[in-house]
């Protein structure tokens, strides 16, 4: 008996048990980065941007990210306005203010570009609240299109330039001429599903407070929605934003850049016995077990043979 014992346990002092790690795959939106097998896959990104920084209407162009993060958006079926709200592609940038409306609403506030220094980006635009008066019935998401949850590690946001103007400067109508009060405030909030439907946790990004809105590449931490298999995103802000009584005041856009998706990688380390250090052994992993072929005979990861 003491003999068996002490026998097992030098065996599992030289046994290391499965390590979990990940590698980061980022959506980018850059047509070098595709991976997929579309027809027009040198130039699949750019095809989905539009003609003019007027973005209305283009949430209806479904994307997915495939061969890389497998993120995906469609436009769902069930929407008030299918196409209306989305994820719009976009690589429409700009500081003028007297630009900031909705006939510029892809455009990017004062940055060159993408996230590092890059030449797309997508624009989100929708939101839900429960005064009655929006065009919208459910929020807008981006998900696995395989199916399988993941941890989306982080992505990069900045403001829209409409939307900077009319918290800056107001339209005198949803926002007062002027613009917001110091005491204002707007943020996105990122709902994590799985696949049964059920809420993960939540994630919030301040677009604008204190007077002051985001102006550059901020990166986001997401990790905290754990395996997801879709986000949902929505605009909410402080009460003066709802004084209008026709529902959030501010437009319901963000931008956002370099998605990062953690893929999971598991490494085993085997013991250093004859039957796993030979060249003529193959590591055979069956229903989540480890097993060792050398030379047509199975074995256990500690050597014992299996008849």
């Amino acid at each position: 008996m003491k003999k068996t014992f002490f026998f097992a346990a030098l065996c599992l002092a030289n046994v290391t048990l499965a390590q979990t790690d990940y590698e980061l795959r980022t959506l980018t939106f850059e047509n070098s980065d595709y991976k997929g097998t579309a027809a027009n896959a040198t130039t699949y990104w750019s095809d989905l941007i539009p003609t003019s920084a007027y973005g209305n209407g283009n949430g209806r162009n479904a994307w997915h990210d495939a061969g890389n993060t497998e993120l995906s958006y469609t436009p769902s079926p069930t929407a008030m306005f299918p196409g209306y709200g989305g994820h719009a592609l976009s690589n429409y940038v700009g500081n003028d203010l007297s630009l900031g409306n909705y006939m510029y609403d892809l455009q990017a506030y004062n940055v060159e570009g993408g996230a590092n220094e890059s030449s797309n980006f997508c624009v989100h635009f929708g939101y839900t609240d429960d005064s009655g008066m929006g065009m919208m019935n459910e929020l807008v998401y981006f998900a696995f299109a395989d199916g399988i949850e993941r941890t989306i590690d982080h992505m990069y946001v900045t403001n829209t330039t409409y939307v900077y103007n009319l918290l800056e400067n107001g339209d005198g109508w949803m926002i007062p001429v002027g613009g917001v009060t110091d005491e204002c405030w707007y943020k996105i909030i990122a709902y994590g599903y799985n696949n049964i439907n059920q809420p993960t946790d939540t994630a919030e990004f301040i677009l604008w407070n204190n007077g002051q809105g985001v102006q550059d590449w901020i990166k986001w931490d997401l990790s905290v929605l754990g395996d997801v298999a879709r986000v949902e995103f929505n605009l909410v802000g402080s009460d003066e934003l709802y004084a209008s009584g026709y529902g959030l005041g501010a437009p319901g856009y963000f931008a956002y850049d370099n998605v990062a998706v953690r893929f999971t990688q598991t490494t085993t380390a085997l013991p250093n016995s004859p039957s796993t250090s030979s060249p003529n052994s193959k590591k055979i992993l069956n229903n989540g077990q480890l097993f060792i072929l050398r030379d047509g005979q199975y074995y256990t990861i500690l050597g014992a043979t299996i008849n």
